[in-house]
Parts: structure tokens; sequence; C-alpha cells
């Protein structure tokens, strides 16, 4: 097949329903589940918005929408690459060639279904029942006359059953399929479609066939392979040119023969075998239909074996991602397993990294993760909370100083992004930092080059910037108190969810701390009772998972039975949940009454905490943290005042 020119760069599709070729120009294009994408994928294992192609530095560059199963080219993992001629690019189960170069990868025509307008089928249509074909009858009844042409189609049967056996790459299989298939039969034009619907039916372009080079387009009449989807029955039409019925269209093409024939496994069809020809001097014959419905049904379930091999190894190589992933992270929530699975993707490269979320929600778990499970796993990992550091004294710290060069800068001193050189830095509530400090870091994610504090030399470091903020920085940049280059150079971005939007992790967050904090009472603590379960999901938790462990710390030192109880856990947490109006009532009643027990014993006792907690047979700390939550501290002093 001729070259077209002139070439631009494109993707070529070599698999799912896609276009078969797609152009690309500056704009780019994305890649996703979701409709409002340039090309909808639909497959469950691809992202709403999976992947975009865009221009850059004179070429186009791929890059992943922090998919949850990642973006492959050729057979790796990538988070942004540039494209170069040839290049595999694997989106879920869809694969795609990207093309630059003059010539064409594939010499196949291009496969079109056209819309049902061409009257096609006729009183002279041929329908096969493939159990009726002469070739997978249980009886043979066959003319005489007709053994020798039997003969050489049932060995060209036996030749393809052993070919076919080992064969595991559904593409080699459709070559070999087509291949046997124009040996015996005189077609022009030949594509397997594959799909269980007929809007959903693909032909691959590298398997397509012409034995020709006239016609760079396969037309495929839609009205033959719908009455083939709906009957599963075997379709002839060799008398085209002599029908009045056949439509200008089909008359261009001077189409004489069309077959096609079902794929079935198990009575589920999926797709077709779909032969023309335009030589009147061989159309095809009813033999040519029994022998290519003889063809299909055998090779058939190959080929659905061979596409469920290739759709396990792309399971399985997502499966790759994090089965191996080390965290000390806890949940099982949706939420979460997208955080793992894009730590997962994220982690092997030198990508810098952006953690979004609350306080509380796990940021620096997240960022040992992202290094624990990279190449820089050896190297430091060097955490500074922009928050806490003097702004005055921040450019020192975080880039270094020279002897001299200012007041105390007594010797020459690394900062922190030396100290991480061959790790990772990790830069906590980025949000804070000062601005001046912002435009030297965009140089060290542009260069990869520092200057100390004094100095005028420049040091060479090799450092991964992993960032973390629960600062809305959009805001902050509107504000102009962020960078928005930065912003952009901060790299790809993962977001923790909140507590409150995973209460289902609760029982397993709850599991964790009882092991962590069970060293600090002597006391064995059992399963949690569900009720308490219960109150812990009805608080909103504002401080995330970091208030969590902190609320079951604290009823593992106050609380006294085995296990943990709703009434051991902080005040705060009971007292936020949403209980029926009665319950509500209760409580307060109870607090009440509690409330002038407390009073009670301290006036009794002038004051005297101690003493009033043996009156009421409780803890003196407990009695301390009960008497600021019931607001009788000022009331304690009131006593105590007049007792003296």
């Amino acid at each position: 097949m001729m070259p077209r020119t002139p070439m631009r760069p494109r993707l070529l599709r070599v698999s799912n329903g896609l276009p078969t070729e797609i152009l690309l120009d500056s704009a780019g294009l994305t890649l996703g589940r979701d409709a409002s994408n340039t090309l909808a994928i639909d497959d469950p294992v691809v992202s709403s918005r999976h992947c975009k192609i865009e221009w850059e530095n004179a070429g186009f560059v791929l890059a992943d929408c922090e998919s949850l199963n990642g973006t492959f080219v050729n057979r790796k993992t990538v988070t942004r690459a540039a494209l170069k001629h040839g290049d595999e690019i694997l989106v879920g189960h869809a694969r795609f060639y990207f093309l630059v170069e003059e010539e064409l990868a594939f010499e196949a025509p291009e496969v079109c279904i056209d819309d049902p307008q061409d009257r096609l089928i006729s009183s002279e249509t041929i329908h096969l029942n493939p159990a009726e074909s002469a070739y997978l009858r249980k009886r043979f009844t066959e003319d005489a006359q007709l053994l020798p042409r039997m003969a050489r189609d049932m060995s060209l049967l036996l030749r393809l059953s052993a070919e076919i056996h080992n064969i595991l790459d559904s593409t080699e299989l459709q070559h070999v399929l087509l291949e046997r298939i124009f040996e015996r039969i005189p077609a022009e034009n030949g594509a397997i479609l594959l799909g269980t619907r007929l809007d959903q039916l693909f032909a691959p372009t590298n398997v397509s066939r012409q034995s020709s080079l006239a016609a760079p387009v396969l037309r495929v009449s839609r009205t033959i392979v719908q009455r083939v989807f709906d009957s599963s029955e075997s379709l002839l039409r060799s008398d085209l040119m002599t029908d009045e019925q056949t439509s200008e269209s089909v008359r261009a093409l001077n189409l004489r023969s069309v077959l096609c024939v079902p794929l079935t496994v198990a009575e589920n069809r999926i797709g077709v075998l779909y032969l023309s020809t335009t030589d009147p001097a061989a159309p095809f014959d009813s033999r040519h239909l029994e022998l290519a419905t003889a063809i299909a049904s055998i090779a058939a379930v190959a080929l659905e074996h061979a596409r469920y091999v290739e759709w396990l190894e792309v399971e399985n190589r997502y499966l790759d991602h994090n089965a191996s992933l080390s965290h000390d992270m806890v949940g099982q929530n949706p939420k979460m397993q997208s955080v793992y699975d894009a730590i997962a993707l994220l982690a092997p490269t030198d990508s810098p990294v952006l953690i979004l979320g609350e306080s509380g929600t796990g940021k620096e778990l997240a960022a040992r993760a992202i290094h624990n499970n990279s190449k820089r796993r050896n190297g430091p990992f060097i955490a500074v909370n922009c928050g806490a550091v003097s702004e005055t004294l921040f450019a020192s710290q975080l880039f270094g100083h020279v002897k001299g060069a200012f007041t105390g800068a007594d010797r020459d001193q690394k900062g922190f992004i030396e100290e991480a050189d061959g790790g990772t830095l990790f830069l906590d509530e980025l949000g804070d930092l000062p601005l001046h400090c912002q435009a030297a870091l965009l140089r060290v994610l542009e260069e990869a080059r520092i200057r100390r504090v004094g100095s005028s030399r420049e040091t060479t470091v090799d450092v991964r910037i992993v960032s973390a903020t629960n600062r809305p920085l959009d805001e902050e940049i509107h504000k102009g108190n962020f960078r928005s280059d930065l912003f952009f150079r901060m790299g790809l971005t993962v977001e923790l969810p909140p507590l409150r939007e995973r209460l289902d992790d609760i029982p397993f967050l709850v599991k964790f701390f009882v092991q962590k904090y069970k060293s600090l009472t002597q006391r064995e603590i059992g399963a949690t009772p569900p009720e308490t379960i219960r109150a812990l999901q009805q608080y909103h938790w504002p401080g995330n998972v970091r208030e969590l462990g902190r609320a079951i710390h604290w009823a593992m030192i106050f609380g006294k039975m085995d296990r943990i109880r709703p009434e051991d856990l902080p005040r705060e947490v009971l007292k936020s949940g949403s209980p029926a109006s009665g319950a509500r009532g209760l409580e307060e009643a109870l607090e009440s009454h509690e409330r002038q027990l407390i009073a009670k014993a301290l006036e009794e006792t002038h004051g005297n905490v101690v003493e009033a907690a043996a009156l009421l047979a409780r803890a003196p700390n407990y009695l301390q943290r009960r008497i600021s939550q019931l607001k009788l501290r000022e009331q304690l002093e009131n006593i105590r005042k007049t007792a003296t």
C-alpha cells in the first residue's frame, strides 16, 4: 500500500472501537472513559480522564492524568514521556501507535462500516446455519464430484487447527486466519471485526487484508453485519451487480460478492468475518460460505482464548503496580485505594509530587511511601515543615549558607536541599513557603542547581521534591501569596481524602491505634464494641486521622474496661454525634446532674480536687478534665478564694 502524503503526526488505533487514524495538531487530545474526552474509551479500567497528548518543545508529549491503572508507553508505566515514531501506547485495553514518518506502519486497508442504506439483502441471499456446514455435519453426504475440492478444504482446516493451537497473540492469530482464508476463498478484501454488539465492532487495521492495492478503504455493509448478528447465521451475496435493487454506492465499488460469517463461542457472538470481491470471474459460492463458516467455528474459541490471555496480561500489569507497594497508611476505602494506585504509579518516577489534603490526613505518610517505593529509597528522606521555620532564616536553612554570610554564620552549612541529595526532600505546608524562597525553589526544579546564601557559586543537586499543603493554593495564587509558575512545576497531585469521607475505614484505624498504644496500659484491650464504632462514625473529625489517634489514645489511658466503650471517648467526640432528640435531652440532663455533683464535692472539700475525686470515686486527672469540660474552672477558683 502506497504511503499517503503529506504525513502529519497521528495515532493509529490497533484495538478497541476508536477511529482508525487520529491526526494530531498543537491542540493535542485527551483520552479517557468520560464522553468529554477527545477520544472516549468505554473500558472499566480506563479512568474518566486517563491521559493526554500535548504539544511541547516542538514535539508531542504523553502525560498521564493521575489515572488509577496507569498509562503505558512501550509496555512501561509513564507519568510523562516524549513520544517518538513507532511508540506503542496502551490505555486500558486500547492499543495505539504514534506515527510521524512517511511510511505507514501497517500495509492494511482502513475498515469503514457503512450506514444501513445499501439494500444488500434480497431473496437471492444464501443463509447458512453453522451447524449445517458440510465440514461440521456429523454425517458426510456429499456428491463424489465435490470430493477433491472438499479434500483440499479439509486439508486446509487440519493445517489451520495445528497452526493456531499454540498461538496466544490475537493479532498473529488473525493474520494466520486471513492468510489461510485467502488461500482457498477468492476474496480481494477481508477483515475480522470484533465486538459483542454491532455498535462496538472494531477491525484492527493491521489484520484486515487485501489481495490487491487498489482501494485504501475496505467498506463493510452494516446491513449484512446486522443480519448476521441478529440471526447468528452465515450469509452470502454473489449477485450484487445484476440485482436492480443494488444501490449506486455499491455499484461504484463494483462489488460482486460479499460473505459474512459469525464468530461464536458458546452461543455468544464475539465478532464476524467479512469478505468481499469485485472479480466477476471468481464469485463466492456456497462451498466458500461453508468453508469460511467452518474456519470461523474452529478459530473463534482460539481467538477468544488469545484475547483473554492478553486481557489477563494487562490486568496483571496493573496489579503489579501496587502488589509490592510498601506504606504505613491504613484503609480500604475506594478513595484510599485510588491513593495507593497513584503512589504505586508515581513512586518509580522522578517526577515531583504535590500531596493535597486537610491537616491530619497522613500527607507525610504518603510522601514517605513515595520515597520508600522509589529508586531513591536508600537515599535520605528530609522532611521540612515550611510553617515552622523563621522566614528570615528559611533561605539559609533551605539552601544553606557560607561562613560570614550573616551574623552568626561562623561556618559553611548545608541546607535541607543538599542534605537530601540523592534522596527526597519533603516540603510540608508548602503554602507557607516565603515568596522570596519560592523563586529559588523554582530554579531548583528547573535546573537542579542551588546557590548557598552568601555564595556566588552554584552547586548541582540530585533531589526529588515531594511537597504537601492543606491550603487551597489556587486561592493563595489569587491573593499573590504563591507563585503560579511554581505551582505548575510542583508536579502531579495526589489528594488524600478527609476521614469524614471514608468512615468505613474507622474500624481498621481503631484496630491500628489500639495496637500502637497498647503498651501504655496494663489492661488487655479486646475488640472494640460496635456501639463504640458507631459513636466514632457519627463524629465529623475535623482533625482527621490524627484526631482519631488522639481519641483512641485518650480512651486507652482513661478507660477502665477491657474494651473501649463510648463513655471512654473524649467528650467532644460524643457530643458532636447525631443522636435522636430524646437521647440528646437525656445526655444534657446527665451532664447537668454531673456538674451539680462535682460542684458539690468541690464545695465540701474547699476546692481540693484530690479529695473531691476521692468522694466521687474518680481519678484526680479525670476530675480535672471534667472540671474544664463542664466549665467549672471559674467556680472552682471562687470556692478556693472563699475557703481562704
